[in-house]
């Protein structure tokens, strides 16, 4: 129950940051570019993909990952994703440490606090075990798959005790023919 209501929770915020990375990329590209941009340049591929590009893209992997993680649908590899995702932007979103004026340099402080504790979440996320509903279910599987391997067994046992009765009988009838 309580995974239920966690999942989402966490999620929420990385769907909204998703969907506005993917809607108005031009805000987020301005505070990265100036990290970003230089990179392409060294990569030489600055003239194919723009930082904008990558915001779009970034947000969209990230909506998919959220989504996924928000209806427990492969939540360890959903929330291992956005940890990933996450983590590439954190320090670049918002380097307080570059800012002078101070009640700039708190709020920004105050975000990256708070987007290193979603990555903590995220990461827990990503390393909790599973329900134990699905415990159960996995459980119950594996045992029906081992009955389903006896029962195979027992047949093939009984399919060569079958055949081997049948040699014996033929070599009966054959040594009382002689």
């Amino acid at each position: 129950m309580f995974r239920a209501l966690a999942r989402p929770l966490l999620a929420s915020w990385f769907l909204y940051g998703g969907v506005e990375s993917v809607r108005e990329p031009e805000r987020r590209a301005a505070r990265v570019a100036g990290t970003v941009d230089p990179v392409l340049q060294e990569l030489g591929i600055d003239d194919k993909v723009t930082t904008t590009d990558l915001v779009k893209a970034h947000g969209a992997a990230t909506i998919g990952a959220a989504a996924l993680l928000a209806v427990s649908r492969s939540p360890r590899t959903a929330a291992m994703t956005l940890a990933g995702l996450h983590a590439a932007t954190v320090g670049l979103a918002h380097p307080f440490w570059t800012i002078d004026d101070e009640d700039e340099r708190k709020a920004e402080l105050e975000a990256f606090l708070k987007n290193l504790a979603l990555l903590g979440g995220v990461m827990v996320a990503a390393t909790a075990g599973h329900s134990a509903r699905h415990i159960a279910r996995k459980q119950k599987h594996k045992a029906r798959a081992k009955e389903r391997a006896a029962a195979a067994k027992v047949k093939a046992l009984e399919a060569k005790a079958g055949k081997d009765a049948k040699k014996v009988q033929h070599r009966r009838a054959r040594k009382a023919a002689a």
